[in-house]
């Protein structure tokens, strides 16, 4: 475990601590730009900020999934909800955020279509949002993600098809919708990690749904939830995927130094996104 993940760790213990949350077992759930931790045996899960690395996202990302999944689970939207055992926060402690969260216990395997249903009420609820949020496909941190990266055809290419982005306005969005962002439990399909939440056309969250499908494909669950979203524009979907793959293939590069397990992957992707490019102009 990391030095940052093992001081994320001590601020949840600490904030658990001030809150009144007995924890005996703390468990890692998810260790990544941020640390999920379930309070066992309380049903509750801390999620931290790590402390900022270049490239990553920024401690203020888990204030703003706090309020935008707050918004949607009051709308009465399928989601993750905060802790209602106690304040949810956003703490903070020793340089990092914390927010509580309600632990969801997973069953069975996720309804695709079920969750494609459940992110247009996801949509429906944040509709009237009225929170400050960046633009889908982030281009301010997409900018500042390329700047830390070494030049190379790569970094050019990105640059190419970000600067060739279309004005996508819009309403609040979840940002990262891939059905790995959805947790199945026993009363249905609910998203979570709001993190990235911005503002655009419906179509920019449906893009991140159906991105593994277009480039790795046989992705049936993400076609089974897409039928079931229901109306969209399949041009303005067709027009976002380059916008959602370019912020997310950029983030994979930038975290190479520390996980070089991806290069294959990323090396992969890239050269669908070249091949998408390309077919689109």
């Amino acid at each position: 475990m990391s030095t940052r993940s093992q001081s994320a760790i001590a601020a949840a213990l600490a904030v658990a601590r001030r809150e009144g949350v007995s924890c005996d077992e703390p468990v890692v759930l998810r260790e990544a730009w941020h640390v999920l931790l379930h309070l066992r045996p309380a049903p509750v899960v801390a999620r931290v900020s790590a402390p900022p690395a270049p490239g990553g996202p920024k401690a203020d990302d888990v204030v703003r999934e706090l309020a935008v999944a707050s918004h949607a689970a009051h709308g009465g939207a399928p989601v993750v909800p905060p802790s209602d055992r106690v304040d949810p926060g956003p703490h903070r402690h020793d340089g990092h955020v914390v927010t509580l969260w309600r632990y969801i216990e997973t069953s069975g395997d996720l309804d695709a279509a079920a969750a494609g249903r459940g992110l247009r009420a996801v949509h429906e609820a944040l509709a009237d949002y009225e929170g400050r949020l960046p633009t889908a496909g982030h281009p301010v941190e997409l900018a500042e993600m390329l700047s830390l990266l070494d030049d190379s055809d790569d970094v050019t290419f990105l640059q190419q098809v970000a600067s060739t982005r279309p004005e996508l306005d819009g309403q609040p969005l979840h940002g990262d919708a891939h059905l790995f962002n959805c947790l199945s439990s026993s009363g249905g399909p609910l998203w979570h990690d709001f993190e990235t939440a911005c503002r655009g056309p419906r179509e920019y969250d449906l893009a991140a749904l159906v991105l593994r499908d277009h480039s790795q494909g046989g992705d049936a669950a993400a076609r089974a939830a897409l039928r079931a979203y229901g109306e969209h524009d399949p041009e303005l979907l067709r027009v976002c995927v380059p916008v959602y793959a370019v912020w997310v293939f950029t983030s994979f590069l930038t975290a190479l130094p520390r996980r070089p397990e991806l290069e294959p992957v990323v090396r992969a992707r890239l050269e669908w996104l070249r091949d998408y490019v390309e077919a689109s102009s």
